[in-house]
């Protein structure tokens, strides 16, 4: 019940992700082949100027990997994600609902938060999927087993931001976390695409996966930090709603 009441909160936002990532899908092949300089003749969000060179080759898992994990699912995919984010507890209508639950407000929480985790599972593995299965309408092939391990470095890349979402919703009103949380991640693709010098250390070079796609070597410290910041701050929000005197 409390599941199913989660799901008909988010279920629009769901579903608005899913059509919009899809659609992405079908632009991405609309535009192939595409040539990389005139494209993105300053580079890429989380890509050295080093590395940028070695994607000018058009090679088609490059491409795949630039315009999907490196522009797609670090623009658009995080609009969607941050906005399951949320606890759904800090409006009024959420408080009235969360006091007249016969539940304690963590399992309530808990119960919003694995409904959220897993639509955010689904909006980047299911996009990823369709780029495979859609490769030989272009004569080409992109195997599963990459889409599956950039959807699970983005995944668990951003459980810093996910947690920070839900703490500043839980924290403040939900416009201003909205602001904070946007300004923030602009902030940060600014430096990183800016700035070479803090380029490799970006959370947003952990979260398209740059260091597997050029050294095959998985962000380990990256997605450790990551998760440990946003499973604090998720318990910190759920410790949060439990003590809240509404």
């Amino acid at each position: 019940m409390l599941r199913y009441k989660a799901w008909l909160d988010t279920r629009l936002w769901f579903f608005l992700a899913l059509a919009a990532l899809s659609a992405q899908v079908v632009a991405l092949y609309m535009s192939y082949p595409m040539d990389p300089v005139t494209s993105y003749p300053n580079g890429a969000l989380g890509v050295t100027t080093a590395e940028m060179a070695r994607l000018r080759t058009g090679e088609f898992r490059g491409y795949i990997w630039l315009r999907w994990f490196s522009t797609t699912m670090l623009l658009i995919w995080p609009v969607f994600a941050l906005r399951l984010a949320g606890t759904g507890f800090e409006e009024a209508g959420g408080r009235q609902y969360l006091l007249s639950l016969p539940s304690t407000r963590r399992r309530v929480a808990i119960s919003r938060l694995t409904v959220a985790a897993a639509q955010i599972v689904a909006i980047t593995i299911v996009p990823s999927l369709l780029v495979s299965a859609m490769a030989p309408l272009q004569g080409q092939h992109y195997p599963i087993g990459d889409a599956l391990t950039y959807s699970a470095i983005l995944i668990v890349g951003s459980l810093g931001l996910f947690g920070l979402t839900m703490f500043l919703r839980v924290m403040t009103k939900d416009v201003a976390a909205y602001v904070v949380i946007g300004g923030l991640f602009v902030l940060v693709g600014m430096f990183t695409f800016m700035v070479d010098g803090f380029t490799p250390y970006s959370i947003l070079r952990v979260m398209n996966g740059a260091d597997y796609f050029f050294y095959h070597q998985v962000p380990w410290i990256g997605l450790a930090t990551s998760t440990i910041a946003g499973l604090s701050l998720i318990w910190l929000s759920i410790r949060i709603v439990e003590q809240r005197d509404f």
